[in-house]
C-alpha cells in the first residue's frame, strides 16, 4: 500500500467519525481555543481602538476599526443560539423568546439605556448566549461628532480568555464607529452633514419579511437581513435597487457603509460587508431546509499563514444555491437547486446563497490580512462567461495588500462575483487557473475552492473517476524543480469541496502537503447527481456545469438564460 493510499484511508476514517456525530478531543480543543483566541484578542484590540484612531491615517483607521468591531460582533453572533429582534408582525406565543420587546428583556434594555446617559441607545438586535442568562444587545447611537452613527455593544465584559464576566455590571462599548448618515441633496450638491440625534429617536429597525426598512436621507447607511429562524445577521444595501434609474444619491450605494467626517466634511468612505450565523446549536442533518445549499459562512478557508498566497475560487452557477431561506416572498430570482441538480426560479426570499457566504468570508479575510501579505485572486467558471475572470491587479503577479488602494480593489473584485444573472456565471473549468498558480513561483500557498466536478479533464475530454488520481498527480508533479529566486518553492495546495466528497481534491492536497476541507458532506451526500444536472444526458440544460462545446446551443441554459 502506497503512502498516498494510507493517507487516503486514514482521511476517510476521520470523515466517517464526523459523519457519525463523533469528534476527537483534539478537534474539540482546537475549536475551543480558536474561539477563545479570537474573542480574547478582539476584546483587547477593541480597548485600543481609540488610540488607533488618534494615530493612524484616516483610511487605514476606518478599515482597522471595521475589522476589529466586526470580528467581535461576528464571533458573538456565531457563539449565540439565536437572535432577538423587533419584528413588524407579532411573534406567536411559542416564539416570544425571539421578541426584543418581550418583558423578560426589559431589564437589560433599561440598563443599556441608562448606561448611554444623555446619548440615545437604539436597540438593533440581541443575541441569546448559552452561557448567559441575559442577552448581549447591539444598538445604535450617534457618533461623538453627532454627524454619523455608532454600533454599540451592551453586555457583560469579556475576559482575555474569551469568557464572559457575568459577575460584573453590563458594559457599553463602541463596536463599529463612523456609520454614515445617508446623504441628502441640496440642489445638485450634497447638503452639509447635520446632527442626527433627532433622527435616531424616530428611526425604526423592525424586521418585516426578514429585512429592516430601506433608509432615507440622513438616516444610518445600515440595513439588516435575517433568515426565517432568526439566526442569520447580514448587513445589506440600505437603499432601494434603482436598476440604472436616475437617483438622487451623489455616488453609487451598493452596501451598508462607513464614512469618516471631519469638521462637517466627509473625507473617506468604507463599505461594510457583514454576515454571521448563530450556530451554537448547529448540527448537520438531511432534513433541515435551512441547510439546503450545503454550506455556511466562516468555514471555507482555514489557517492562513502564508504571506504569498493565491485564492482560486468557483464562480459557476451552482454557487447560487440558497443556503438559508428568509421570511416571506419578494421578487422572483433564479437559484441552483442542489437537491434536483438544476436551476429554479422562485419569489421566496433567500437570505444567503453559497456565493454570498463565500464573498462574505473572502471580504473578511482580505480586510484582516496584514499589509505585508501579497495575494492573488481568480474566479473560474467557463471561458467567455461572466465569472471566469481574475482580479486584474494580480493576473500575472501577486499584489501587496499594503499598497495604496489594493486592499479595497481586492474586496471590490470579490464583491462583483454576485453581480450578473446566475445563468451567465458559467460552468466548472479550473485548469488554467490552477496552472497559473503553479507558474507564478512567488506564490507558495494556494487555496482552491469548488462546489462541483469539472466539466472536462485537463486534456479536454469528458471527466470521469479515472481522472481523479491522474489529475492530482499531474498537478502535484509540477512541484518537481519548482523554484523562486534560486530556492526550492513547492506550492502548497489547500482544497475545499462544497457539497460533495472529492477524491481528486483530497489527493491533490495530500500530495502537496496541503489540507482538504469538505463542507457539509452529510447534507448533500444523499442528493448528489454527479455534477450532471438531473442526468438526462451530459447536455441537460438544467446542469449549471453543462458547458461542453457540443452543448452550446439555444437549449443551453447558460446561453439562453431560460430556467426549467
Amino acid at each position: 500500500m502506497t503512502s498516498l493510499q494510507v493517507a487516503l484511508k486514514t482521511s476517510k476514517r476521520g470523515r466517517r467519525k464526523q459523519e457519525a456525530g463523533q469528534i476527537s478531543l483534539t478537534e474539540a480543543m482546537v475549536a475551543g481555543v480558536a474561539s477563545t483566541l479570537i474573542v480574547g484578542a478582539t476584546a483587547l484590540s477593541m480597548q485600543s481602538t481609540a488610540k488607533i484612531i488618534n494615530t493612524s491615517a484616516d483610511k487605514a483607521t476606518l478599515r482597522q476599526n471595521t475589522v476589529n468591531g466586526m470580528r467581535l460582533m461576528r464571533t458573538e453572533v456565531e457563539r449565540g443560539l439565536h437572535l432577538i429582534v423587533h419584528n413588524a408582525n407579532p411573534f406567536p406565543d411559542a416564539e416570544q423568546h425571539l421578541n426584543l420587546q418581550n418583558p423578560r428583556y426589559s431589564d437589560v434594555l433599561s440598563k443599556c439605556t441608562n448606561l448611554a446617559g444623555t446619548k440615545l441607545f437604539k436597540p438593533l438586535f440581541g443575541i441569546k448566549m448559552v452561557e448567559l442568562s441575559k442577552p448581549v444587545v447591539y444598538g445604535l447611537a450617534s457618533n461623538n461628532n453627532s454627524y454619523g452613527y455608532t454600533i454599540q455593544r451592551c453586555g457583560p465584559p469579556l475576559k482575555l480568555d474569551g469568557s464572559f464576566d457575568e459577575t460584573e455590571e453590563l458594559f457599553l462599548s463602541n463596536i463599529l464607529e463612523q456609520i454614515a448618515a445617508l446623504p441628502s441633496m441640496c440642489g445638485e450638491e450634497p447638503c452639509p452633514p447635520q446632527p442626527v440625534n433627532e433622527i435616531l429617536s424616530q428611526i425604526d429597525f423592525s424586521f418585516n419579511q426578514g429585512v429592516t426598512p430601506f433608509r432615507s436621507p440622513r438616516e444610518p447607511a445600515l440595513r439588516m437581513e435575517t433568515d426565517s429562524n432568526f439566526k442569520l445577521m447580514k448587513f445589506i444595501d440600505p437603499t432601494p435597487d434603482t436598476d440604472n434609474e436616475p437617483t438622487s444619491q451623489p455616488f453609487p450605494i451598493t452596501a451598508s457603509y462607513l464614512q469618516k467626517t471631519k469638521n462637517g466634511v466627509d473625507i473617506t468612505k468604507q463599505n461594510v460587508y457583514f454576515t454571521a450565523f448563530a450556530r451554537a446549536d448547529k448540527r448537520l442533518n438531511n432534513t433541515d431546509e435551512v441547510m439546503e445549499g450545503g454550506v455556511l459562512s466562516g468555514a471555507f478557508f482555514q489557517n492562513i499563514t502564508s504571506s504569498n498566497v493565491r485564492f482560486v475560487i468557483d464562480g459557476s452557477g451552482s454557487m447560487s444555491a440558497c443556503v438559508m431561506w428568509g421570511d416571506g416572498y419578494g421578487i422572483y430570482r433564479t437559484f441552483y437547486d442542489p437537491k434536483k441538480g438544476r436551476y429554479k426560479e422562485t419569489n421566496r426570499i433567500c437570505a444567503l446563497t453559497r456565493m454570498e457566504a463565500l464573498i462574505s468570508e473572502m471580504t473578511m479575510l482580505i480586510g484582516a490580512l496584514p499589509n505585508t501579505t501579497k495575494m492573488g485572486i481568480t474566479s473560474f467558471s467557463s471561458d467567455g462567461y461572466t465569472n471566469h475572470k481574475s482580479w486584474t491587479d494580480s493576473t500575472t503577479n501577486l499584489v501587496s495588500l499594503g499598497a495604496d488602494g489594493k486592499r479595497d480593489s481586492a474586496i471590490e473584485f470579490v464583491n462583483t462575483l454576485n453581480d450578473d444573472k446566475v445563468t451567465s456565471w458559467g460552468g466548472t473549468d479550473p485548469w488554467d487557473s490552477i496552472q497559473q498558480s503553479f507558474d507564478d513561483t512567488e506564490t507558495d500557498t494556494l487555496y482552491f475552492l469548488t462546489d462541483g466536478k469539472p466539466n472536462k479533464d485537463p486534456n479536454g475530454g469528458k471527466w470521469s473517476r479515472k481522472d481523479e488520481t491522474r489529475t492530482a498527480e499531474r498537478y502535484s508533479s509540477k512541484n518537481e524543480g519548482r523554484t523562486h529566486n534560486g530556492s526550492n518553492q513547492p506550492l502548497i495546495v489547500n482544497t475545499t469541496s462544497i457539497g460533495m466528497e472529492s477524491s481528486w481534491l483530497t489527493q491533490l492536497a495530500l500530495l502537496t502537503n496541503g489540507s482538504y476541507n469538505q463542507i457539509d458532506e452529510i447534507t448533500v451526500a444523499n442528493n448528489s447527481n454527479n455534477g450532471h444536472g438531473n442526468n438526462l444526458d451530459d447536455c441537460d440544460p438544467s446542469n449549471p456545469s453543462a458547458n461542453f462545446d457540443h452543448c452550446n446551443n439555444e437549449d443551453d441554459i447558460e446561453l439562453s438564460g431560460k430556467t426549467p
